[in-house]
């Protein structure tokens, strides 16, 4: 069988020290291996006298805090490597991230998120949005949040749905992680018709429209929900109107969930500008964890296929 690889990139912030935490405990739920990976900063290699073993020191200075870092857990740890590589702006840590999980067949990557908005985060760049954009395996993301889930304990867990070719991939994932806490799920569907063309009929066909789409999601949400009950998983259904990442925040907050299970495509680039994505919006304001699953690619993740 098939041991499970769970990698916790860790910055040593308040958030990376939570996601370590959680990171361990899904280890030891998953009887699987822990890889600890710090990326030493190291500036551009340019000047000509540049200290050749300045990476041997900013690693022994790294594998120290790692050390470190291990004796304050209280956790019972498991089986694990600790690992630090050399981060430049030529080669960025979420480049070290991804490379180290194709390399060593991560199955699940656990992540701190600063929560950065607006301007700050457009100029400084997020590197765990940019290892969910390009991971190979689910994303576990947490923000320091003063109900960010304290204790690894999950009852709840909520899996907004778009009815795209990769919803039943991502309800997989969920179930599975719904199996390994005995934990009940909720399935959402957000119907956005913020910009549904009014052009002054006698009476205006919004409310209409609304209303047929809220039913036929209803019903659309209603076989995904027996699927997961003939499994043996609690499961339940809402469909909401409203603006897809705000309505998801909200029913979350209003079900007290503790953790969502969310799709993204991994759009890159322009695209991504233009478009731009729910799952980052929901990672970033979300009171809980948030479980980003790839679908732009077809494979295996936490054991269910695509």
């Amino acid at each position: 069988m098939k041991t499970f690889h769970i990698l916790v990139p860790t910055d040593f912030s308040d958030s990376a020290l939570l996601a370590l935490e959680h990171g361990i405990h899904l280890a030891n739920l998953f009887e699987g291996e822990l890889h600890i990976l710090h990326v030493a900063e190291l500036p551009t290699i340019t000047l000509p006298d540049f200290p050749s073993d300045l990476f041997e020191a900013a690693k022994s200075i790294g594998m120290k805090r790692l050390g470190e870092l291990i004796e304050q857990q209280t956790m019972e740890l498991p089986p694990g490597k600790r690992v630090v590589l050399p981060g430049t702006p030529s080669d960025p840590a979420a480049d070290a991230i991804i490379g180290y999980a194709e390399a060593n067949d991560i199955d699940f990557i656990v992540m701190g998120t600063h929560g950065r908005r607006g301007v700050r985060r457009m100029l400084m760049g997020s590197v765990t949005e940019e290892v969910i954009r390009r991971s190979p395996c689910p994303v576990l993301t947490m923000r320091t949040h003063k109900r960010a889930w304290s204790y690894p304990r999950v009852d709840r867990i909520m899996v907004p749905v778009d009815f795209s070719a990769s919803s039943r991939q991502i309800i997989g994932v969920a179930s599975r992680m719904a199996e390994k806490y005995d934990a009940s799920v909720t399935l959402v569907h957000v119907v956005d018709l913020e910009y549904y063309p009014y052009y002054g009929f006698g009476s205006d066909p919004f409310r209409a429209v609304e209303r047929d789409m809220m039913r036929a999601s209803e019903r659309k949400l209603a076989d995904y929900v027996t699927d997961l009950q003939g499994a043996g998983i609690i499961a339940t259904s809402v469909t909401v109107e409203g603006h897809p990442a705000n309505a998801i925040r909200k029913v979350a907050e209003e079900h007290d969930v503790d953790l969502i299970v969310i799709g993204s495509h991994g759009r890159r680039g322009l695209d991504r500008i233009m478009v731009g994505s729910v799952s980052e919006k929901v990672s970033r304001s979300a009171h809980c964890p948030v479980l980003v699953v790839n679908t732009s690619d077809d494979s295996m993740q936490l054991g269910v296929a695509a």
